[in-house]
């Protein structure tokens, strides 16, 4: 999802508001923390969990469970009969069947034990992630009573429409399925709930666009004098190579019953061009070569290096936009058109360049942003972590 998608919606910065939460939208640090409840530490023989570093007290129900299988949320009637707990994060469980989830589409190129162990630790802590965005999203919006509940209902209900519109519907019509239950059975056959495959969109969503609301101050301040200030600052990156765009006619003589005939069918190809006719066309009908039958009769090569044959290459650097030329070799003749040159130089700062450094600074500072504010979020919170096998 880009930053445009993710400040497509409006909603949650209108319900944070509304709920007398965001003081100054924007300050990222002036919303106050998510109040957690304390979770209880293992006994000390106990290894297989990682703590965070929130004092902790003396109930230890939550660790004594988070390696235990637990049923599954009633909700999901086509779950698995038995779930693992991988985490806890302020008392709200993840489950494993949520991270295979995470993970799924990068495990297919994880080639070792150890590149599948790393493919499940991201996955979870992309979660962890998520989770501890929501919870501090909904602590602010509870503040605000009545009203604040009644926009997490709204939200929960808008979440669910995006997931039924931008995935279940097209992944029932792309496997040509009836059903929800079909695609739940499908589903089941790889070890994921439909009800899983859900809270895990439905949640991802709801936290992006919170995410989204938190970061976007700080993205409308990018103006001109920023996007300014990096162009100068990177000119490398806004320079030029010099190159060409051209076509080719390959003619080759030995299809012919001299050279010197081959040669007066090439010129009679240069004064039909003149005369208008498309070079494209001509290439496409004549070319003894590759430019006609698989590039459309463009030339091969741009660049100073690249350019086949290499002998035509200076030549091209030579010539105006619109000239033609005919190059002769042992076994025929190039005909030659230069369309376009670009001299070598700095990008102009066009509207072009400057959209395309505003895109990149609104992601860099999205990305930046967005690390800042986890980390303080998973420095607040109380989260425990199993060291069972994946």
């Amino acid at each position: 999802m880009t930053w445009r998608e993710r400040l497509a919606w409006g909603w949650i910065p209108m319900a944070l508001t509304a709920s007398g939460c965001l003081a100054k939208a924007s300050a990222l640090t002036d919303a106050p923390p998510t109040s957690s409840p304390p979770v209880a530490a293992r006994p000390a023989a106990d290894k297989e969990v990682v703590r965070s570093q929130i004092p902790e007290s003396t109930d230890n129900t939550v660790c004594r469970l988070i390696s235990l299988p637990v049923a599954p949320p009633a909700d999901a009637s086509h779950a698995r009969p038995s779930a693992t707990i991988r985490a806890v994060v302020n008392n709200e469980l993840i489950l494993d069947e949520e991270v295979l989830v995470a993970a799924v589409s990068e495990l297919a190129s994880a080639r070792t034990p150890k590149e599948r162990d790393d493919v499940f630790k991201a996955a979870l802590e992309r979660i962890i992630n998520r989770e501890v965005l929501l919870q501090d999203a909904f602590s602010k919006l509870e503040r605000g009573g009545k009203q604040g509940e009644a926009f997490i209902k709204k939200i929960r209900e808008m979440a669910s429409e995006e997931v039924d519109k931008r995935w279940l519907k097209p992944t029932l019509k792309e496997r040509k399925l009836a059903s929800q239950e079909e695609l739940a059975a499908l589903m089941r056959k790889s070890g994921i709930s439909l009800e899983m495959m859900r809270r895990f969109l439905e949640r991802n969503y709801m936290s992006q666009q919170y995410l989204a609301s938190r970061i976007e101050p700080q993205i409308s301040r990018i103006g001109h004098r920023e996007i300014s200030e990096y162009y100068e600052n990177h000119r490398d990156e806004y320079t030029q190579p010099d190159t060409v765009e051209w076509q080719d006619i390959f003619i080759d003589a030995r299809r012919y019953p001299t050279p010197a005939a081959a040669r007066q069918f090439a010129e009679s190809l240069v004064e039909r061009t003149r005369r208008g006719e498309d070079f494209a066309y001509l290439s496409a009908e004549f070319d003894n070569g590759e430019s006609g039958p698989y590039r459309k009769g463009a030339g091969k090569g741009n660049k100073r290096g690249d350019i086949f044959p290499h002998e035509v290459e200076p030549r091209l650097f030579d010539m105006k936009e619109g000239d033609l030329d005919i190059v002769g070799f042992p076994h025929g003749f190039h005909i030659i058109r230069l369309v376009k040159r670009q001299r070598a130089g700095p990008i102009p700062f066009d509207a072009k360049v400057q959209k395309e450094i505003r895109d990149k600074l609104r992601n860099i500072v999205f990305l930046r942003e967005k690390e800042k504010i986890e980390k303080e979020l998973k420095r607040k919170a109380v989260i425990d972590r199993s060291n069972k096998p994946w």
